[in-house]
């Protein structure tokens, strides 16, 4: 097992998600119950290798579904600017409602898929994983988007209203030089992103390799997808 971790007492092998040795009943660190949200946020931005090992480690994966309702929102938006480049500019015809049940629908299969992709492929690889453990990092990995939300997206839409989805004219053409900086905090933000998701895969295959792949299949998938949704979903 190549992520594996040693019993201090007997020296057995165990998979890095076990609180008690299988083979001596030995305590290997603390039992952790619970996902402590606040205390994981922090973790992100000081230590997230050590955010995601908690969040294996907790036994109960709490705020999952409320994380991915906020990032389907985010996903949403992604889309319409996505529009902007797969059918230029038009006015949409799918209401908002629907449109965000589309996307997060889409969101969740997406996540499972590729989670449960990644425990068969660690499997093979002699890797020990678990499903709702890749599941967990994933959905963790993709907090910066509600941070995108909150404090992006809502004071672009105060400063351009409709412009913000426009082609003619672009919101950069109306204020320039504040478009440009949002712009420059929406890619920081997809950086940071990326980046989590990064060290979420290699704390999960312990390995850099691994986590470069796998964060590179991640988002030109997830991406390719929201490409696609954004040609369909805002024309039913």
């Amino acid at each position: 097992m190549k992520n594996s971790i040693k019993c201090p007492s007997c020296s057995a092998e165990n998979p890095p998600y076990v609180y008690i040795c299988k083979n001596c009943k030995a305590f290997l660190r603390e039992r952790i119950y619970n996902i402590d949200l606040w205390k994981v946020i922090g973790l992100l931005i000081e230590n997230p290798k050590k955010a995601f090992r908690l969040i294996v480690y907790s036994e109960h994966k709490n705020f999952i579904f409320f994380i991915i309702f906020f990032v389907a929102a985010k996903f949403l938006i992604n889309a319409r600017f996505l529009s902007m480049i797969s059918l230029g500019e038009f006015v949409p015809t799918t209401g908002i409602v629907l449109s965000y049940v589309f996307i997060l629908l889409a969101t969740i299969v997406y996540l499972l898929l590729f989670s449960f992709l990644t425990t068969v492929i660690n499997r093979n690889l002699n890797i020990s994983t678990r499903l709702r453990d890749n599941f967990s990092v994933l959905v963790y990995s993709l907090l910066p988007n509600i941070f995108g939300v909150i404090f992006l997206t809502i004071i672009e839409l105060a400063m351009f209203g409709g412009y913000l989805f426009s082609v003619n004219p672009t919101p950069f053409v109306i204020k320039g030089f504040i478009a440009y900086m949002f712009a420059g905090a929406e890619v920081l933000f997809i950086l940071w992103t990326i980046f989590l998701t990064f060290v979420a895969m290699r704390v999960q295959a312990n390995s850099i390799l691994s986590g470069i792949i796998y964060t590179i299949v991640f988002y030109v998938c997830l991406y390719a997808i929201l490409y696609l949704a954004s040609m369909i979903i805002f024309t039913i």
